[in-house]
């Protein structure tokens, strides 16, 4: 009966939602439901570093099933292939660890792992790195299968057969959990019913990923007790337990949570930063910023996003100090585009540049690009600030002479010449452009 009642009930909602914020249904409609059949993570920027290992794990994963379970030898399989194996031996316990992660009892079952595996790690892949989640997937899977079998063995005084990616999902869950604890996912729920088969509508359920995994986990230690008490069951809820327990394990050894304590204040740094309402989180990403910068000081993107927070409404010296900052680690990093965009941004609110090192680097990058007024504006700097080495104006009065020049402004380009010419006489473009001059003249 409530699933029957329940989108009427829905709709109903939306169209009074609608009418108290004065939008259009559809418009509402739109923010409240989804066609993805699985959870996702909300906030997540898909184009951004593809997630190699997931979508190859997810690729052998369904050859191995159309290409060859299908048509394998049931018998083989089970005796060999499964872990434990049924007719165990020094070369198939080993070999059955891994093998029987990337086998399926059904093709439902695939669809099913697969999705969850998508689900979560593509989200934990480009965080923790390729090589790293793939080690943990498969570390996982054999800790699942090897809690699964202890549980069994100990409790029930018998031996379990198990298949499936399920365990090593789990494990990746279990990373989630910690790397991306602050992050919300949507949990779709059905809104029509059995008519869901043919219109995959999904209410968007926005929970916190810990709230979901953790909902996870208690169903599995709720079945897993179940299935010591006597009841049947063929789902593995131990090697999920198992999965699980050993991704939380590893992620909690190599000290990801500090990374996801990293990622949750940035991120509500950049809400301060970017937020189009006046005020805006402003006092609680200030916080966040601090406290990322005060685990690591030179934390470029903290810097950077504190600069344009001090500087968001009006300049401001904290700002005018932290910009320069940002803009040489960023240098240092070799994320030169980050630093050129930083820089343009200092400039138009402060009218200064940064120390002359970075400055003609900037002015390089500029120039490369064929982007001329910047790459003008930084020398224009360095020409003009006492505090730049000699070594740097030589090359900048002589460089924003031939951009002047370039750029159609051929009696300013001849005064920096002339400048190059009369502070370094002995200067090879003093040379260069006397011996031009004289050329010319003739």
């Amino acid at each position: 009966m409530f699933m029957l009642f329940f989108p009427v009930i829905f709709l109903f909602y939306i169209k009074m939602q609608a009418t108290v914020e004065d939008r259009s249904p559809t418009e509402v409609l739109a923010e409240h439901i989804t066609f993805m059949p699985v959870m996702y993570t909300t906030g997540e920027k898909r184009k951004e570093d593809v997630a190699v290992v997931t979508y190859s794990l997810i690729l052998i994963n369904i050859l191995i099933f159309y290409l060859y379970e299908v048509n394998a030898n049931p018998e083989f399989l089970v005796k060999n292939l499964l872990f434990l194996p049924l007719e165990p031996n020094a070369w198939n316990i080993p070999t059955s660890l891994c093998t029987s992660m990337f086998l399926h009892a059904s093709s439902a079952h695939l669809w099913g792992n697969m999705l969850f595996l998508w689900a979560v790690g593509t989200v934990v892949e480009k965080r923790i790195g390729w090589k790293r989640h793939l080690v943990f997937y498969l570390l996982s899977g054999v800790f699942a299968s090897l809690l699964s079998v202890l549980i069994n063995a100990l409790f029930l005084g018998k031996a379990v057969h198990g298949l499936g990616a399920s365990g090593a999902i789990a494990g990746v869950m279990g990373i989630y959990a910690v790397r991306c604890y602050f992050k919300s996912m949507v949990f779709p729920l059905p809104i029509l019913g059995i008519f869901s088969l043919i219109l995959p509508v999904s209410l968007k359920v926005r929970l916190n990923a810990l709230v979901i995994i953790g909902l996870f986990f208690l169903a599995d230690l709720s079945g897993g007790i179940g299935q010591l008490t006597g009841q049947d069951s063929m789902i593995g809820h131990w090697a999920h337990i198992g999965g699980m327990l050993g991704g939380i394990g590893l992620a909690t050894f190599f000290k990801l949570s500090r990374d996801a304590f990293k990622e949750r204040h940035l991120e509500i740094g950049s809400t301060s930063v970017h937020g189009q309402k006046l005020g805006i989180n402003t006092e609680a990403g200030e916080d966040s910023l601090r406290l990322v910068l005060k685990d690591n000081p030179n934390d470029a993107e903290a810097l950077l996003l504190l600069a344009q927070l001090k500087s968001k409404y009006n300049a401001t010296a904290e700002g005018a100090e932290l910009y320069p900052k940002a803009i040489s680690l960023l240098i240092q990093q070799n994320r030169i585009s980050e630093a050129a965009t930083a820089f343009m941004d200092f400039y138009r609110g402060y009218l200064k540049g940064v120390n002359a090192k970075d400055l003609y680097r900037l002015a390089g990058y500029f120039n490369q690009r064929n982007e001329l007024e910047q790459a003008g504006i930084c020398l224009e700097l360095l020409c003009k600030d006492s505090k730049t080495p000699h070594s740097i104006l030589e090359k900048s009065l002589y460089q924003y002479g031939r951009l002047l020049d370039v750029m159609g402004f051929p009696e300013a380009a001849a005064e920096y010449f002339q400048k190059v010419m009369d502070q370094f006489p002995n200067s090879a473009f003093a040379e260069k452009l006397l011996y031009q001059k004289q050329n010319s003249s003739l």
